[in-house]
Protein backbone atom coordinates (compact mmCIF):
# COMPACT_ATOMS: atom_id res chain seq x y z
CA UNK A 1 0.00 0.00 0.00
CA UNK A 2 1.01 3.80 -0.03
CA UNK A 3 0.26 6.20 2.23
CA UNK A 4 0.26 9.81 1.51
CA UNK A 5 0.79 11.79 4.32
CA UNK A 6 0.87 16.33 4.66
CA UNK A 7 1.92 18.59 7.24
CA UNK A 8 1.96 21.93 6.11
CA UNK A 9 2.87 23.76 9.36
CA UNK A 10 5.60 23.75 12.02
CA UNK A 11 7.40 21.11 13.80
CA UNK A 12 4.65 20.46 16.26
CA UNK A 13 2.45 19.38 13.02
CA UNK A 14 5.30 17.84 11.56
CA UNK A 15 6.29 15.18 14.08
CA UNK A 16 3.24 13.48 14.54
CA UNK A 17 2.59 12.57 11.16
CA UNK A 18 6.20 11.72 10.72
CA UNK A 19 5.78 9.17 13.45
CA UNK A 20 2.80 7.87 12.33
CA UNK A 21 4.71 7.43 8.76
CA UNK A 22 7.36 5.79 10.22
CA UNK A 23 5.10 3.46 11.90
CA UNK A 24 3.22 2.65 8.13
CA UNK A 25 7.13 2.42 6.72
CA UNK A 26 8.03 -0.40 9.47
CA UNK A 27 4.71 -2.09 8.77
CA UNK A 28 6.12 -2.43 5.08
CA UNK A 29 4.29 0.40 2.97
CA UNK A 30 5.15 2.82 1.28
CA UNK A 31 5.05 6.62 2.39
CA UNK A 32 5.32 10.24 0.72
CA UNK A 33 5.15 12.87 3.05
CA UNK A 34 4.26 16.73 1.59
CA UNK A 35 5.52 19.46 3.88
CA UNK A 36 7.71 22.75 4.10
CA UNK A 37 11.36 22.67 3.40
CA UNK A 38 12.61 23.41 6.71
CA UNK A 39 11.97 19.17 8.14
CA UNK A 40 12.14 17.86 5.05
CA UNK A 41 15.91 16.23 6.28
CA UNK A 42 13.80 15.22 9.45
CA UNK A 43 11.45 12.98 7.41
CA UNK A 44 14.51 11.64 5.24
CA UNK A 45 16.09 10.56 8.21
CA UNK A 46 12.93 8.28 9.44
CA UNK A 47 12.68 7.11 6.19
CA UNK A 48 9.77 8.65 4.18
CA UNK A 49 9.69 10.20 0.55
CA UNK A 50 9.79 13.81 0.87
CA UNK A 51 7.53 16.21 -0.93
CA UNK A 52 8.89 20.05 -0.31
CA UNK A 53 5.90 22.34 -0.97
CA UNK A 54 6.48 25.37 1.00
CA UNK A 55 9.75 26.65 0.39
CA UNK A 56 12.21 27.79 3.47
CA UNK A 57 11.95 31.57 2.44
CA UNK A 58 8.41 31.35 2.53
CA UNK A 59 7.85 29.43 5.39
CA UNK A 60 10.45 31.84 7.76
CA UNK A 61 7.93 35.02 5.83
CA UNK A 62 4.56 33.68 6.83
CA UNK A 63 5.91 32.80 10.07
CA UNK A 64 8.02 35.81 11.01
CA UNK A 65 5.41 37.80 10.60
CA UNK A 66 4.15 39.26 14.04
CA UNK A 67 0.41 38.99 12.95
CA UNK A 68 0.58 35.31 12.66
CA UNK A 69 1.11 35.05 16.42
CA UNK A 70 -2.92 37.20 16.73
CA UNK A 71 -5.65 35.14 18.21
CA UNK A 72 -7.95 36.32 15.31
CA UNK A 73 -5.17 37.31 12.18
CA UNK A 74 -3.13 34.48 13.10
CA UNK A 75 -5.45 31.51 12.01
CA UNK A 76 -6.85 33.48 9.03
CA UNK A 77 -3.08 34.36 7.85
CA UNK A 78 -1.89 30.77 8.06
CA UNK A 79 -5.46 29.73 6.87
CA UNK A 80 -4.67 31.99 3.44
CA UNK A 81 -0.95 31.28 3.24
CA UNK A 82 -1.99 26.96 3.33
CA UNK A 83 -4.22 27.84 0.67
CA UNK A 84 -2.35 29.21 -1.58
CA UNK A 85 1.01 27.64 -1.22
CA UNK A 86 -0.21 24.06 -0.34
CA UNK A 87 -3.61 23.47 -2.02
CA UNK A 88 -2.71 22.76 -5.66
CA UNK A 89 1.01 21.99 -4.58
CA UNK A 90 -0.95 19.12 -2.84
CA UNK A 91 -3.51 17.98 -5.27
CA UNK A 92 -0.27 17.31 -7.74
CA UNK A 93 1.42 15.31 -5.40
CA UNK A 94 -1.69 12.97 -4.88
CA UNK A 95 -2.59 12.67 -8.63
CA UNK A 96 1.44 11.80 -9.14
CA UNK A 97 1.10 8.73 -6.29
CA UNK A 98 -2.46 7.47 -6.42
CA UNK A 99 -2.27 3.99 -7.29
CA UNK A 100 -6.23 3.06 -7.87
CA UNK A 101 -7.17 0.64 -4.85
CA UNK A 102 -3.69 0.57 -3.15
CA UNK A 103 -3.22 4.24 -1.90
CA UNK A 104 -4.16 5.38 1.10
CA UNK A 105 -4.57 9.55 2.31
CA UNK A 106 -3.18 10.63 5.70
CA UNK A 107 -3.76 14.42 6.14
CA UNK A 108 -3.20 17.19 8.43
CA UNK A 109 -6.46 19.67 8.84
CA UNK A 110 -5.28 22.02 7.03
CA UNK A 111 -4.17 19.73 3.93
CA UNK A 112 -7.88 20.53 2.12
CA UNK A 113 -6.59 18.85 -1.10
CA UNK A 114 -6.81 15.35 0.13
CA UNK A 115 -10.28 15.82 1.62
CA UNK A 116 -11.39 17.32 -2.19
CA UNK A 117 -10.15 13.98 -3.76
CA UNK A 118 -11.66 11.68 -1.13
CA UNK A 119 -15.18 13.29 -2.71
CA UNK A 120 -13.98 12.54 -6.22
CA UNK A 121 -12.46 9.22 -5.49
CA UNK A 122 -14.32 7.83 -2.68
CA UNK A 123 -12.92 4.33 -3.30
CA UNK A 124 -10.02 6.16 -2.05
CA UNK A 125 -9.95 6.19 1.84
CA UNK A 126 -9.05 9.10 4.10
CA UNK A 127 -8.08 9.84 7.78
CA UNK A 128 -8.09 13.41 9.21
CA UNK A 129 -5.08 13.41 11.66
CA UNK A 130 -6.19 15.84 14.28
CA UNK A 131 -3.43 16.95 16.72
CA UNK A 132 -5.79 19.47 19.01
CA UNK A 133 -9.26 18.95 20.37
CA UNK A 134 -10.08 22.53 19.09
CA UNK A 135 -10.49 21.67 15.66
CA UNK A 136 -13.65 19.65 16.85
CA UNK A 137 -16.05 21.55 16.97
CA UNK A 138 -18.43 20.38 19.87
CA UNK A 139 -21.43 22.25 21.08
CA UNK A 140 -21.71 20.64 24.78
CA UNK A 141 -17.84 21.58 25.69
CA UNK A 142 -16.63 23.78 23.36
CA UNK A 143 -13.06 24.75 22.50
CA UNK A 144 -11.55 27.45 24.21
CA UNK A 145 -10.58 30.16 20.89
CA UNK A 146 -9.64 33.34 22.47
CA UNK A 147 -7.97 34.92 25.70
CA UNK A 148 -10.78 37.24 25.95
CA UNK A 149 -12.97 36.95 29.43
CA UNK A 150 -16.42 37.60 28.26
CA UNK A 151 -16.11 34.32 25.58
CA UNK A 152 -18.88 32.03 26.40
CA UNK A 153 -19.29 28.35 26.18
CA UNK A 154 -22.99 28.31 26.43
CA UNK A 155 -26.05 28.13 26.05
CA UNK A 156 -25.23 25.62 22.95
CA UNK A 157 -27.97 27.67 20.02
CA UNK A 158 -25.03 30.94 20.63
CA UNK A 159 -22.26 28.87 20.41
CA UNK A 160 -23.71 26.93 17.24
CA UNK A 161 -24.30 30.62 15.80
CA UNK A 162 -21.06 31.92 17.13
CA UNK A 163 -19.28 29.05 14.56
CA UNK A 164 -22.22 30.40 12.14
CA UNK A 165 -20.32 33.65 12.29
CA UNK A 166 -16.63 33.00 12.13
CA UNK A 167 -17.25 31.28 8.63
CA UNK A 168 -19.77 33.08 7.26
CA UNK A 169 -17.71 36.17 7.75
CA UNK A 170 -14.35 35.62 8.33
CA UNK A 171 -13.45 31.32 7.09
CA UNK A 172 -15.22 31.51 3.72
CA UNK A 173 -14.39 34.35 1.90
CA UNK A 174 -10.77 33.34 2.58
CA UNK A 175 -10.61 29.48 1.57
CA UNK A 176 -14.48 28.32 -0.08
CA UNK A 177 -13.17 29.88 -3.54
CA UNK A 178 -9.93 28.19 -3.99
CA UNK A 179 -12.22 24.78 -2.31
CA UNK A 180 -15.06 24.96 -5.02
CA UNK A 181 -12.90 25.32 -7.89
CA UNK A 182 -10.93 22.27 -7.33
CA UNK A 183 -13.85 20.95 -6.23
CA UNK A 184 -15.47 21.75 -9.66
CA UNK A 185 -12.50 20.02 -11.68
CA UNK A 186 -13.69 17.51 -10.70
CA UNK A 187 -17.45 18.16 -11.45
CA UNK A 188 -18.26 17.96 -7.99
CA UNK A 189 -20.96 20.41 -6.46
CA UNK A 190 -19.89 23.70 -4.90
CA UNK A 191 -20.21 23.57 -0.83
CA UNK A 192 -20.70 26.42 1.73
CA UNK A 193 -18.98 26.28 5.11
CA UNK A 194 -16.04 23.62 4.76
CA UNK A 195 -14.95 24.16 8.56
CA UNK A 196 -17.96 23.60 10.10
CA UNK A 197 -18.55 19.99 9.21
CA UNK A 198 -16.61 19.06 5.76
CA UNK A 199 -12.96 19.06 6.54
CA UNK A 200 -13.22 15.85 8.71
CA UNK A 201 -13.00 12.72 6.95
CA UNK A 202 -16.18 10.71 6.54
CA UNK A 203 -13.56 7.89 7.07
CA UNK A 204 -11.81 7.78 9.70
CA UNK A 205 -10.85 10.75 12.56
CA UNK A 206 -7.43 10.15 14.35
CA UNK A 207 -7.42 12.21 17.25
CA UNK A 208 -4.07 12.17 18.46
CA UNK A 209 -4.78 12.84 22.05
CA UNK A 210 -6.55 10.81 25.20
CA UNK A 211 -9.95 10.95 25.46
CA UNK A 212 -9.46 12.16 29.28
CA UNK A 213 -7.55 15.19 27.54
CA UNK A 214 -11.11 16.49 25.26
CA UNK A 215 -14.17 13.89 26.27
CA UNK A 216 -16.34 15.38 23.99
CA UNK A 217 -14.62 15.01 21.05
CA UNK A 218 -16.10 11.60 22.03
CA UNK A 219 -19.23 12.51 20.01
CA UNK A 220 -17.62 12.05 16.73
CA UNK A 221 -17.84 8.80 17.52
CA UNK A 222 -17.39 5.18 15.50
CA UNK A 223 -15.24 7.36 13.02
CA UNK A 224 -13.25 9.10 15.65
CA UNK A 225 -10.34 7.05 17.68
CA UNK A 226 -8.44 8.39 19.77
CA UNK A 227 -5.29 7.35 19.82
CA UNK A 228 -3.26 9.34 23.01
CA UNK A 229 -0.21 11.75 22.69
CA UNK A 230 2.40 11.42 19.65
CA UNK A 231 5.65 11.78 21.64
CA UNK A 232 8.10 11.10 19.25
CA UNK A 233 10.07 14.34 18.58
CA UNK A 234 12.68 13.09 15.79
CA UNK A 235 15.80 15.46 16.92
CA UNK A 236 18.93 15.10 15.14
CA UNK A 237 20.73 16.90 17.16
CA UNK A 238 23.19 15.11 19.87
CA UNK A 239 21.96 16.10 23.45
CA UNK A 240 23.37 15.81 26.84
CA UNK A 241 20.51 16.59 29.62
CA UNK A 242 20.67 19.51 32.00
CA UNK A 243 22.06 18.46 35.91
CA UNK A 244 21.35 21.68 37.42
CA UNK A 245 16.95 21.00 37.17
CA UNK A 246 16.36 24.23 35.59
CA UNK A 247 13.34 25.61 34.38
CA UNK A 248 12.17 25.69 30.51
CA UNK A 249 10.95 28.88 28.86
CA UNK A 250 9.96 28.54 24.69
CA UNK A 251 7.50 30.02 22.79
CA UNK A 252 7.58 27.37 20.07
CA UNK A 253 9.82 26.39 17.16
CA UNK A 254 8.82 28.96 14.57
CA UNK A 255 7.96 32.12 16.69
CA UNK A 256 10.60 34.74 15.70
CA UNK A 257 9.63 37.77 17.92
CA UNK A 258 10.00 36.48 21.45
CA UNK A 259 13.22 37.93 22.78
CA UNK A 260 10.91 40.48 25.15
CA UNK A 261 9.81 37.35 26.88
CA UNK A 262 13.08 36.30 26.76
CA UNK A 263 14.67 39.27 28.55
CA UNK A 264 11.65 38.69 31.63
CA UNK A 265 12.21 34.82 31.57
CA UNK A 266 16.10 35.59 32.39
CA UNK A 267 15.25 38.46 35.30
CA UNK A 268 12.73 35.82 36.17
CA UNK A 269 15.10 32.97 36.78
CA UNK A 270 17.20 35.65 38.40
CA UNK A 271 14.75 36.45 40.82
CA UNK A 272 13.84 32.81 41.80
CA UNK A 273 17.30 32.11 41.64
CA UNK A 274 16.69 29.73 39.77
CA UNK A 275 18.83 28.25 36.26
CA UNK A 276 16.91 28.73 33.32
CA UNK A 277 17.18 27.31 29.58
CA UNK A 278 15.81 29.61 26.66
CA UNK A 279 14.82 27.48 23.83
CA UNK A 280 14.28 29.17 20.00
CA UNK A 281 15.74 27.95 16.61
CA UNK A 282 16.11 31.89 15.95
CA UNK A 283 19.28 33.17 17.59
CA UNK A 284 17.78 36.88 17.62
CA UNK A 285 15.25 35.67 20.06
CA UNK A 286 18.28 35.50 22.76
CA UNK A 287 18.72 38.58 24.39
CA UNK A 288 22.79 39.98 24.92
CA UNK A 289 23.96 39.45 28.44
CA UNK A 290 22.38 36.88 29.96
CA UNK A 291 23.24 35.60 33.40
CA UNK A 292 25.50 32.58 33.81
CA UNK A 293 22.82 30.47 35.07
CA UNK A 294 20.51 31.09 32.12
CA UNK A 295 21.43 29.62 28.90
CA UNK A 296 19.90 29.81 25.27
CA UNK A 297 19.33 26.53 23.25
CA UNK A 298 18.78 25.54 19.98
CA UNK A 299 15.62 22.89 19.10
CA UNK A 300 15.93 19.55 21.04
CA UNK A 301 14.29 16.70 22.62
CA UNK A 302 11.33 17.51 24.56
CA UNK A 303 11.11 13.82 25.50
CA UNK A 304 14.72 13.93 26.54
CA UNK A 305 14.94 17.36 27.99
CA UNK A 306 11.67 17.85 29.59
CA UNK A 307 12.25 14.92 32.61
CA UNK A 308 15.46 16.27 34.00
CA UNK A 309 13.80 20.07 33.89
CA UNK A 310 11.87 21.54 36.93
CA UNK A 311 8.98 23.35 35.17
CA UNK A 312 8.28 24.79 32.09
CA UNK A 313 7.10 27.77 30.77
CA UNK A 314 5.61 27.47 26.77
CA UNK A 315 2.85 29.48 24.06
CA UNK A 316 0.45 26.15 24.69
CA UNK A 317 1.53 23.85 21.69
CA UNK A 318 -0.08 20.72 21.40
CA UNK A 319 3.07 19.01 21.11
CA UNK A 320 5.04 21.20 23.95
CA UNK A 321 1.94 20.38 26.63
CA UNK A 322 1.82 17.08 25.45
CA UNK A 323 5.36 16.73 26.38
CA UNK A 324 4.94 18.32 29.81
CA UNK A 325 2.17 16.07 31.16
CA UNK A 326 4.04 12.84 29.59
CA UNK A 327 7.43 14.32 31.82
CA UNK A 328 5.37 15.11 35.00
CA UNK A 329 6.45 19.11 35.60
CA UNK A 330 4.82 21.62 36.13
CA UNK A 331 3.41 24.07 33.35
CA UNK A 332 2.93 27.52 33.07
CA UNK A 333 1.29 28.27 29.86
CA UNK A 334 1.41 31.14 27.81
CA UNK A 335 -1.13 30.79 25.05
CA UNK A 336 -0.99 33.48 21.75
CA UNK A 337 -3.23 31.91 19.09
CA UNK A 338 -4.49 28.72 17.29
CA UNK A 339 -5.37 25.99 19.67
CA UNK A 340 -2.80 27.57 22.55
CA UNK A 341 -5.63 28.66 24.44
CA UNK A 342 -7.88 25.87 24.41
CA UNK A 343 -4.85 23.47 25.57
CA UNK A 344 -4.27 25.97 28.51
CA UNK A 345 -7.56 25.97 29.74
CA UNK A 346 -8.13 21.74 29.39
CA UNK A 347 -4.89 21.59 31.43
CA UNK A 348 -5.49 23.86 33.86
CA UNK A 349 -9.05 22.21 34.51
CA UNK A 350 -7.30 19.16 34.64
CA UNK A 351 -4.93 19.92 37.59
CA UNK A 352 -1.63 19.97 35.59
CA UNK A 353 -0.45 22.99 35.25
CA UNK A 354 -1.41 26.82 35.04
CA UNK A 355 -2.73 30.00 32.26
CA UNK A 356 -0.10 32.55 32.66
CA UNK A 357 -2.73 35.52 31.93
CA UNK A 358 -0.45 38.52 32.18
CA UNK A 359 3.47 38.49 32.25
CA UNK A 360 3.46 40.33 35.13
CA UNK A 361 2.61 37.51 37.18
CA UNK A 362 5.66 35.29 35.27
CA UNK A 363 7.64 35.18 39.03
CA UNK A 364 4.35 34.93 40.90
CA UNK A 365 3.09 32.05 39.30
CA UNK A 366 6.81 30.44 38.32
CA UNK A 367 6.70 30.60 42.22
CA UNK A 368 3.64 28.85 43.07
CA UNK A 369 3.96 25.75 40.78
CA UNK A 370 7.34 25.44 42.42
CA UNK A 371 6.94 25.28 45.65
CA UNK A 372 7.29 21.42 47.17
CA UNK A 373 3.81 20.43 48.48
CA UNK A 374 1.93 23.67 48.13
CA UNK A 375 -1.51 21.86 46.22
CA UNK A 376 -0.99 18.48 47.02
CA UNK A 377 -3.96 18.13 43.88
CA UNK A 378 -1.84 19.48 41.08
CA UNK A 379 1.35 17.16 42.38
CA UNK A 380 -0.82 14.06 41.90
CA UNK A 381 -2.45 14.96 38.53
CA UNK A 382 1.12 15.87 37.61
CA UNK A 383 1.97 12.58 37.84
CA UNK A 384 -1.23 10.84 36.87
CA UNK A 385 -0.63 12.58 33.81
CA UNK A 386 2.82 10.91 33.55
CA UNK A 387 1.45 7.67 33.85
CA UNK A 388 -1.41 8.61 31.30
CA UNK A 389 0.61 9.60 28.58
CA UNK A 390 2.62 6.43 27.95
CA UNK A 391 0.84 4.87 24.90
CA UNK A 392 2.14 4.42 21.41
CA UNK A 393 0.37 6.77 19.86
CA UNK A 394 1.76 7.06 16.04
CA UNK A 395 1.44 3.06 16.51
CA UNK A 396 -2.12 3.45 17.21
CA UNK A 397 -2.80 5.59 14.41
CA UNK A 398 -1.10 3.03 12.21
CA UNK A 399 -2.55 0.41 13.19
CA UNK A 400 -5.65 2.47 12.46
CA UNK A 401 -5.31 3.59 9.19
CA UNK A 402 -4.73 0.41 8.05
CA UNK A 403 -8.01 -1.21 9.93
CA UNK A 404 -9.66 1.13 7.56
CA UNK A 405 -8.23 0.09 4.80
CA UNK A 406 -9.27 -3.41 5.64
CA UNK A 407 -12.70 -2.80 6.16
CA UNK A 408 -13.39 -1.30 2.99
Amino acid sequence: MRAILSAPGSRGDVNPMIAIGRRLLEDGHEVVISLAEPYAEVAEQAGLQVESLIGRDKFTETLGDPNVWKPIRGPLQVFRSVVSEFLERHQEVIHRYHVPGETVLVSHPLDLASRVFRDAHPETPLASVHLQPVILRTLQDPPRLSGWWFEFSRPQCLISATYWLIDTLAVDPMIRGPINRMRSSYGLKAIRRPLNQWWHSPDRILAMYPEWFAPATASFAPRLVHCGFPLQDHCLNDFSPPQDQPIVFTSGTAHHHCRAFFQMAANACRELNRPGLLLSTFPENFPPDLPETVRPLSYVSFSQLLPHCSAIVHHGGIGTTSQALAAGIPQLIRPLAFDQFDNASRVEKLGRGRWLRSDRNLVNDLGAILAPGVDDAEQEGLKTGRQACGVDAAGVAAREVLRMVHQR
